[in-house]
């Protein structure tokens, strides 16, 4: 008996089939049946209820702990030094003064705060580009250990830098946190995309984007000077990264391999078909349907793979960008994904979030107030992303995309003007504060969420995790970019910045509503055509 028979029918297969029937009696259609994966060959649903299953035990504590070991600990050191800038500020003063024994001036503090802060994005940006490729070297399960491992050791660092006196301690925590922030964003929906199924991949195709804003609500919170974000405390909210991320590795030996990676990349047949009976629940041979259409995406992809000089074909690295580029079925697509990613960079939510404490004292809130009120929008920010969830369910991605990109434009512009004319009248304050929530709202429908789940549906298995990283890659590039050069466009331009954010995303809206092709097809069940569009 291996290993994984041992694991089966141990503790954890009993735990497995204990979860099993407690979470399915929750989770099935208000009809009273569930949905099935896939029609047979004849387009006809599984006779037997028990090839039904979508959701399983072990299909949700995948979803779970891949969410905490990746894009939480992300989303929550995106804005984590918000709040107690200047006691890190003092620190790393007070660490210059220890370590060389002299004190900066103000000008090279500031260089040195901005490094503090920019750094993550350089991680972040190493961490997209090497993500689908470890994943697709090591396999999606052992890139989750490795990223999971990363933030864990970042938080070593960010524990340790205190006692150290160590600013250089510091920044290579904040570099490290930044791979794993980086990695996760093009890992994670990568992961979530292979396991799913069509009546699941809504809800596990968007915990990338749901996991970072709930990561950044969560730091927000915590980053409070009455909680951790002072001087006693600095330290201890930064480490907490590794909370999430040890309790993804508790977890971590019990979590599958993707099925699609074991048949579709590494031709492990047999492996493969273990793994989706334990994620589905089911033997083997009930499993037909969705075994077939591995089958089917299997010669896909090495029909579309390009070959080396010899005519072999090798789905490990025979993906390039001048491969992708070269092939005509891949190009717009592949653009569709960078353009989206820069959409929303430029589509100027960070700096919404920058003025809006500004927005909120203007409109007679005292300094408390404005903190809860961002608290407030950071809420709304989780619940409208989760919202989306149901939206895909129901609406097709292009309607989505072009709502969402036309609402941002009208209200950065609508936000720009009520914060010009803020001192005119008594009630503009509080347009300002509609225009930014409403703002919000039209950014999670669709330019926030989207680029991190359409990718899974408009590429096919064999370049996805390379287009995955490289759309990541210009997602962090651009925030980088966005992050140095706008305290310079904002002294240039002032409110009028949001009216540039504006137009780079009418730009967005004109080249998806061309190029973008529909990938849903709102049915119950799936026909073979459309399988062909959800891969």
């Amino acid at each position: 008996m291996n290993v994984s028979d041992r694991r089966d029918r141990g503790v954890w297969g009993s735990v497995d089939r204990t979860l099993d029937v407690a979470i399915r009696s929750h989770l099935a259609d208000p009809d009273g049946v569930e949905e099935p994966f896939l029609p047979d060959a004849e387009g006809k649903r599984p006779v037997s209820i028990h090839q039904n299953k979508s959701w399983s035990s072990l299909l949700i504590v995948t979803a779970v702990a891949t969410t905490l070991g990746t894009v939480i600990p992300a989303g929550y050191n995106i804005g984590i030094l918000n709040s107690p800038q200047q006691v890190i500020v003092d620190f790393c003063n007070s660490s210059i003064l220890h370590t060389y024994g002299t004190a900066i001036e103000e000008t090279p503090l500031e260089l040195l705060w901005a490094f503090v802060v920019s750094i993550f994005l350089i991680g972040g940006g190493m961490g997209a580009l090497m993500g689908g490729s470890i994943a697709n070297r090591i396999g999606r399960k052992n890139a989750l250990l490795v990223n999971s491992s990363v933030n864990v050791i970042a938080a070593i660092f960010f524990g340790t830098c205190g006692i150290a006196q160590s600013v250089e301690m510091l920044l290579i925590g904040r570099f490290i946190v930044g791979i794993g922030a980086g990695m996760s964003t093009s890992f994670m929906p990568l992961y979530m995309s292979e396991i799913s199924t069509p009546a699941t991949q809504n809800v596990l195709g968007l915990l990338c984007p749901v996991g970072i804003n709930l990561g950044l609500f969560i730091g927000q919170v915590l980053s409070l000077e009455k909680l951790l974000g002072n001087e006693d405390n600095w330290n201890v909210l930064l480490s907490l990264t590794c909370i999430p991320a040890l309790l993804c590795l508790v977890v971590w030996y019990y979590l599958p391999e993707t099925p699609r990676y074991l048949f579709v990349l590494q031709q492990k047949t047999d492996l493969a078909f273990k793994e989706l009976s334990r994620l589905r629940g089911l033997p083997v041979d009930q499993l037909g349907p969705e075994m077939e259409e591995l089958r089917r995406e299997a010669t896909r992809v090495t029909a579309e793979m390009p070959k080396d000089g010899l005519n072999n074909t090798n789905s490990q690295s025979s993906w390039t960008l001048k491969t992708i580029w070269a092939k005509k079925s891949l190009r717009w697509p592949f653009a569709c994904v960078v353009v989206m990613h820069l959409g929303n960079q430029l589509s100027g939510i960070n700096a919404v979030l920058y003025y809006s404490t500004d927005i909120f004292l203007s409109a007679g809130l005292d300094k408390q107030q404005a903190e809860l009120a961002l608290l407030g929008a950071g809420f709304i920010n989780v619940v409208m992303t989760a919202c989306v969830v149901f939206l895909t369910a129901r609406f097709c991605r292009r309607p989505l995309m072009m709502i969402s990109t036309i609402g941002v434009s009208v209200f950065l512009v609508v936000l720009a003007l009520c914060i010009f004319f803020i001192n005119k009248a008594s009630w503009i304050p509080y347009c300002c504060i509609a225009a930014l929530l409403i703002y919000v709202v039209f950014f999670d429908v669709g330019v926030g969420p989207l680029p991190f789940f359409l990718p899974s549906e408009l590429i096919p298995a064999g370049p996805r995790p390379l287009i995955m990283s490289l759309g990541c890659l210009v997602n962090w590039s651009t925030n980088f970019l966005v992050g140095m050069t706008f305290p310079s466009l904002q002294n240039v331009m002032g409110v009028y910045i949001f009216v540039m954010f504006a137009a780079a995303t009418v730009v967005q809206a004109v080249f998806l509503f061309f190029k973008l092709p529909e990938t849903f097809r709102p049915t119950r069940s799936f026909s073979p055509a459309s399988l062909s569009v959800l891969h």
